[in-house]
């Protein structure tokens, strides 16, 4: 996400939390990308590509973000006097010029790479911002997701050109995010990664861009003389995903944003567009499906703009697409529009696919500002919903993501779209199906047993079990803590059934009393009776978790 003065992905989503909600998998043997069934023209694609290359500064290697023009918003316009660089950007660039392999890509995401290298602390971190003219950072933050896309970046370029430098830059990125002293790790709530250094929110985002990152990078890390062990890096990027799993709304399947300040509640305000599209990217599963077709509903039971307009086109441009999230819902994003073109092909939704496709086409050439190669970043604005905007700019982001899309390109992974084929798509599913009226029937009042129910994918037949947790909510239980159900019952075709149980002898239970339910993959031994976080310390074999479902019982 970027906000309305341009800043870089992780940066945003550190100041949404900070201002609105106070302080605070396994990759298998990766297949070249591909070619898309229905490629964009050659116009077309050289056109994004010969834009990514003038934003890159012949001096420093950096893409200058956005293109200036005198009709933004004047604060705007002040900070895109700084040439603002920023490292998401120039991940997706880099990403993109290595996808599509020609000479001058190659050389081009050399110095770009480069660039980076030349921009990491000596803690290992990179800034999120930079002057695209002089290298000098513009902010000291150090977002959680920029420094994953940088990951991303960094392995992508050891593994077609095997410079150990950068496979080694990537490292030190990592042992970034994994120091203690950064207190990134979220000892609260399912885990996860905070957004940055200070700030106690998590973001769904930012913990989908570290779990493909993280796993990429473990399966890139040599068995001896490496700053972090492959199993460590492997671990942490398995607690990204549980933070994800848990952000998985059991009734509409859309991806929530992530938590408060507290790393615990989830933040219900907002829902974004981003952390539906990219779950299908990053996670890849079949369960991500609901929250690709919550995005692709019309508003407002989802999110797509059917009868959407190119505000100043001459002549009027009709278009279709997402907005950043629910929060605003006026206008098309033009960087979302991209990304559910490539989620659209991992999943064989070959219309929504075209669609998309068609209507950057119709952008990149008659946007307001459009100079026939890049794509704006909006044909107007685009609120986000969390306190900032995307503005009527030519941008790298929106470019580099359409840039991917027209080769099908999965940046997460580095890799051709294919949910059949995801790296991640042997890992377990859990799901808790709602009752109805979201109540369940108690089978007696003290303690009120009920039977609660779900699906799984990859449990049947192995030695994991799935449990389900219950936590009193309604009235205020002393503290928060989970209790454990027994075992579930798992039938051959993956649903499962258990008897849970609200209260106990000594405390009674009434109608309307509420609950949370949430459902674990174990392989191993069985949960402890209680619980207040439910990570891998304190899960021993943690597999995966359902999303969170709130429920009374009557």
């Amino acid at each position: 996400m970027k906000g309305s003065l341009g800043l870089g992905v992780s940066v945003l989503g550190a100041l949404m939390f900070a201002l609105l909600l106070g302080p605070g998998c396994e990759p298998d043997e990766q297949d070249e990308p591909d070619e898309q069934d229905e490629p964009a023209s050659p116009s077309v694609e050289e056109g994004l590509f010969a834009f990514l290359a003038g934003q890159q500064d012949p001096a420093t290697g950096l893409l200058e973000g956005f293109v200036r023009h005198s009709d933004l918003p004047p604060d705007f316009l002040a900070f895109l006097d700084a040439r603002p660089s920023f490292t998401y950007d120039n991940a997706l660039a880099a990403l993109a010029w290595l996808a599509r392999g020609e000479p001058d890509d190659l050389d081009r995401a050399t110095r770009l790479l480069d660039a980076l290298l030349a921009l990491q602390r000596e803690d290992g971190a990179l800034p999120d911002a930079a002057n695209a003219a002089t290298g000098a950072p513009l902010t000291n933050n150090t977002g959680t997701g920029n420094q994953a896309w940088a990951i991303l970046a960094l392995v992508g370029g050891w593994e077609i050109a095997g410079q150990e430098r950068w496979l080694l830059a990537a490292e030190r990125v990592a042992a970034f995010l994994l120091d203690p002293a950064q207190e990134l790790a979220n000892p609260a709530g399912f885990g996860g990664f905070r957004l940055s250094p200070g700030v106690t929110g998590v973001s769904t985002e930012n913990n989908l861009d570290v779990y493909a990152a993280l796993l990429r990078l473990a399966d890139a890390l040599p068995t001896s003389a490496a700053l972090l062990s492959a199993a460590e890096v492997r671990e942490a990027g398995h607690g990204a995903r549980i933070l994800c799993e848990s952000q998985f709304d059991p009734l509409s399947g859309a991806m929530f944003a992530g938590t408060d300040g507290t790393g615990v509640t989830t933040f219900r305000g907002v829902v974004p567009l981003d952390t539906q599209s990219w779950s299908v990217l990053s996670l890849g599963r079949s369960k991500w499906e609901r929250s690709y077709a919550w995005a692709r509903r019309e508003v407002p039971e989802g999110l797509w703009i059917i009868d959407g307009a190119c505000a100043g086109a001459d002549p009027e441009l009709a278009i279709e697409g997402p907005p950043f999230s629910d929060a605003f819902t006026g206008e098309v994003w033009t960087e979302g529009l991209a990304q559910m073109q490539l989620a659209a092909r991992a999943l064989g939704d070959d219309d929504t696919s075209a669609r998309a496709a068609a209507v950057l086409e119709e952008l990149q050439r008659a946007a307001p500002n459009a100079d026939g190669e890049g794509l704006v970043a909006a044909c107007s604005e685009v609120e986000t919903g969390f306190e900032s905007s995307y503005f009527n700019a030519l941008a790298v982001a929106p470019t580099a993501w359409a840039a991917m899309a027209s080769r099908g390109l999965d940046p997460f992974w580095f890799r051709a779209v294919d949910a059949d084929a995801h790296p991640a798509a042997a890992v377990p599913t859990v799901s808790l199906t709602a009752p109805a009226d979201l109540q369940y029937a108690c089978m007696g009042t003290q303690p009120c047993r009920f039977t609660a129910n779900g699906t799984s994918t990859g449990v049947v037949g192995t030695d994991d079990r799935v449990y389900l947790l219950v936590e009193p909510t309604s009235p205020a239980p002393l503290g928060r803590f989970f209790t454990q159900a027994i075992p579930a019952s798992v039938a051959a075709d993956g649903t499962w059934t258990v008897q849970g149980q609200l209260g106990d002898t000594v405390s009674g239970v009434n109608p309307g009393d509420g609950m949370r339910l949430v459902a674990l993959v174990v392989d191993g031994a069985a949960p402890p009776p209680q619980l207040e976080v439910v990570t891998q310390s304190t899960v021993p074999n943690l597999v995966t978790v359902s999303g969170v479902l709130d429920a009374g019982v009557r």
